[in-house]
């Protein structure tokens, strides 16, 4: 008994011991952890101190209600804790950002306090004198002696370093990035640079920078081969993948062309994926062979969606359908057949399909389209579009739409700040059948801001009756030509993470109607107007990583009528203000109006 006591007692204070020492473990690292709740720079002129906090490795704080979140739910962020050990590789972070941004003699110090207000709190500071920053004195490009005076002045143009450029190592990496980009254009496909050399003068601030080149054989491409696999493979030959492609043997090997053919490759939607590459090992002499490689989807295509869209404050659902053949007739011609309805009650909708029905929001769309790469041998994407709309708005109007869309896309050269431009020519008829009460509405709300206040509303009800009964008809047809040129200055045309993309459209309405009724005895009663827009989209690294990225869109535009009125300009001709599908309250395809105002000639 007393063997089993004395072993009870020591399984007792062997679980004492692991309790006493678990506690005063927690209890110590509570007593050593000290939050970091505010760090703050001083001196920091060039930088900005969000810029700062994201480069070193301690961290502020967040809010309490965000550590809060962090207790029970994946939201939020946990506290950050302070640590002196960190300040030093800190400071050596901060002073590597700045040498590598030119500033070759910084001066960065840090200090910190510990208040203890029941809990212990860290402040840290870091002092910063930034000195004068590096200017590069002068760029030397070795090893290019081989290229002709021509490729020279090419290739120095792409060179945006000058001696009045503060140095940065960035700005070094794009420029030789650039400059190797340049070379594999022109031939040099196995081109290497050296790590840039950088001396530096530290009483005068200034740099010197010298890149060793090794361009290596001037290849040609000798021949195009193609492999194919996917459960279309047997429906498109190879020769047609090499004709979309475009890529021409004997040439000199440019690896921006292979890129473009890439993307004319996907443009065609043949190809689920599409990798275009040299086969280095198999260079024979100065020439070197290209390998096609593509998956084949499916060549047929039926594509069924779901429609809500939030229009004037009324909730449109409805259905689509879309058929396409990617290959119809061959050479990578695609057919494209397409309907869509949406209404505020789709089934009644569907089935008062006429000009004739007034209670009702909806339209149904028909469209039907043939893409191809080509046009008279060139590599002009182009597209034919004709379509019909059948459009009604509750007790306002009814609309029958229909037209043709004609659109040519040229390929530039990648060595012009231009990278493609649009072409485009509409043809449009409308009929539109205004409503008798809509148009007494916008009567009697024109002679209520005009008539004095004495006036009263049954009085202008029976002026407005006495002007105008009935349903008033429009039909019109409008011709518009237009032309859009854009640069993509982005990481990759098709999956961009960094860069931009800026275009302007220039568009003219109704000039060529005007210009038969100058002619002949035509009767023109339109609006003529031409259409300026500028679109810029810039896309920014997100996360961290290479596959997510933010874009944000800026558009401006300008519309201005030449002859006629501006209120007849097309409403579809017009800008938008929102998005698709977005709620808000006004117009899907105008801006907001301060007061109705009915078109002499009405159309969409």
């Amino acid at each position: 008994m007393i063997k089993n006591l004395l072993k009870i007692n020591s399984y007792s204070l062997i679980l004492c011991l692991s309790v006493f020492f678990t506690l005063s473990s927690l209890y110590a690292q509570d007593i050593n952890e000290i939050e970091l709740v505010n760090i703050d720079f001083e001196g920091n002129d060039y930088f900005s101190t969000s810029d700062l906090e994201d480069a070193i490795t301690l961290k502020e704080s967040p809010s309490w209600f965000s550590q809060f979140l962090d207790s029970f739910t994946s939201f939020g962020n946990p506290a950050n804790y302070f640590d002196s050990l960190n300040i030093q590789d800190d400071i050596n972070i901060l002073l590597n950002l700045y040498k590598t941004n030119g500033f070759f003699k910084p001066k960065i110090s840090a200090k910190y306090s510990i208040e203890k207000n029941g809990e212990k709190e860290a402040s840290l500071q870091y002092i910063i004198k930034e000195n004068e920053p590096s200017i590069i004195k002068e760029l030397n490009l070795k090893g290019l002696g081989i290229l002709s005076t021509l490729l020279y002045a090419e290739l120095y143009e792409l060179v945006d370093i000058d001696s009045t450029t503060q140095y940065s190592e960035f700005l070094v990496e794009q420029n030789n990035s650039r400059i190797l980009g340049f070379l594999q254009d022109k031939g040099f496909m196995m081109a290497e640079s050296s790590l840039p050399l950088v001396e530096v003068d530290t009483i005068q601030n200034r740099v010197n920078i010298t890149i060793d080149y090794r361009l290596g054989t001037r290849f040609r491409i000798s021949d195009i081969s193609v492999e194919k696999s996917g459960k279309g493979e047997d429906l498109v030959s190879d020769e047609l993948i090499k004709e979309v492609a475009n890529i021409s043997s004997n040439k000199f090997y440019n690896s921006s062309e292979l890129k473009l053919a890439q993307v004319r490759l996907y443009r065609t939607n043949l190809f689920s994926s599409a990798v275009i590459a040299p086969q280095v090992q198999d260079t024979i002499n100065s020439f070197v062979p290209v390998n096609i490689m593509t998956r084949v989807g499916l060549l047929n295509e039926l594509s069924p969606e779901i429609i809500l869209i939030n229009e004037e404050n009324v909730v449109k659902l409805g259905l689509g359908l879309s058929f396409t053949n990617k290959n119809f007739l061959g050479d990578a011609r695609k057919l494209t057949i397409s309907t869509s309805a949406a209404a505020q009650n789709i089934t009644e909708f569907l089935k008062e399909a006429s000009l004739a029905t007034n209670n009702m929001y909806g339209y149904a769309d028909a469209r039907v389209s043939i893409e191809q790469p080509f046009l008279f041998g060139k590599t002009i994407n182009t597209k034919l579009e004709n379509f019909y709309t059948l459009q009604k708005e509750k007790n306002r109007w009814n609309a029958n739409i229909y037209g043709s869309k004609l659109n040519l896309n040229f390929e530039l050269p990648k060595y012009t700040y231009l990278t493609y431009l649009d072409t485009y020519f509409n043809w449009q008829r409308t009929k539109y059948i205004f409503k008798e009460n809509y148009i007494q509405n916008v009567l009697f709300s024109y002679f209520r801001r005009k008539l004095d206040s004495e006036t009263t509303d049954e009085e202008i009800s029976s002026i407005v009756k006495e002007i105008y009964s009935g349903d008033a008809v429009s039909n019109n047809t409008n011709v518009v030509l237009g032309v859009s040129l854009g640069t993509n200055q982005t990481d990759d045309l098709l999956f961009p993470t960094e860069g931009y993309s800026i275009s302007i459209l220039v568009e003219d309405g109704n000039s060529i109607p005007l210009l038969l009724s100058s002619i002949g005895n035509y009767n023109f009663n339109q609006t003529a107007y031409y259409k300026l827009v500028f679109n810029n989209t810039l896309y920014f690294s997100f996360l961290d990583n290479i596959f997510d990225a933010f874009g944000t869109k800026l558009k401006l535009g300008n519309i201005h009528n030449y002859d006629g009125e501006l209120i007849n300009i097309p409403y579809n001709q017009r800008f938008t203000a929102g998005g698709s599908n977005s709620i808000r309250g006004w117009g899907a395809n105008d801006l907001p109006v301060t007061e109705i105002v009915l078109p002499d000639n009405p159309t969409q």
